[in-house]
């Protein structure tokens, strides 16, 4: 047994001069390996299972220490590790127990920032593409509520990018390049008549 060289909480554990496995240093002392221990099979598959969901929930720990992912992101990047499907799956559970893992927290939060830029059908399709079930991430969208201050930003600013167009062709772009970002034509529409009511 030696420490590991890039993780210094884990030990490599040597079989017949080979490389076996590694394990946290707590899970090689609460199964009191040693030096000249031997193993059974089933031991060795027992311990790699109790030492795999402290693994597992150590690598999603770290993840969701750089930003809140979804469920779907966080077993893609835990499978990625090597994790087995059964360890992941014991870690997931636990971090949605303590509030670790929250789809619909995430759904909420990333939904007022995209609707920083998009109309909700694409804050919606984005939400999806990261995991996040439809209709959590319908409700996330809609709640977030902001489109109608967005777009009317947009259009005062694309029409002052068009102001020296031909008003019926500048109309035309405006309503693309807002359909373009994930507003309705209807939303548009009405954006659109506010804008000359003013």
């Amino acid at each position: 047994m030696q420490k590991g060289a890039r993780n210094k909480d884990r030990i490599n554990v040597f079989m017949d001069g080979e490389f076996a496995f590694a394990v946290y240093i707590d899970t090689a002392l609460a199964n009191r390996l040693k030096i000249g221990s031997e193993l059974s099979v089933e031991e060795k598959e027992r311990i790699l299972c109790e030492d795999g969901e402290k693994y597992a929930l150590a690598c999603a720990m770290k993840f969701l220490s750089y930003r809140m992912r979804t469920e779907k992101e966080l077993r893609g990047k835990l499978s990625g590790k090597g994790i087995s499907e059964d360890c992941v799956e014991r870690a997931v559970k636990k971090l949605k127990e303590i509030g670790y893992l929250d789809d619909r927290e995430f759904a909420g939060l990333y939904a007022q920032e995209l609707l920083q830029k998009y109309g909700q059908r694409v804050a919606v399709q984005k939400l999806m593409q990261k995991g996040v079930p439809r209709g959590i991430a319908e409700e996330a969208a809609k709640d977030a509520g902001q489109e109608e201050q967005i777009i009317d930003g947009y259009i005062v600013r694309l029409k002052q990018k068009h102001r020296n167009e031909e008003a019926g062709k500048a109309k035309q772009k405006i309503i693309r390049a807002l359909m373009a970002k994930g507003f309705e034509y209807e939303e548009i529409k009405r954006a659109l008549r506010r804008y000359e009511e003013e």
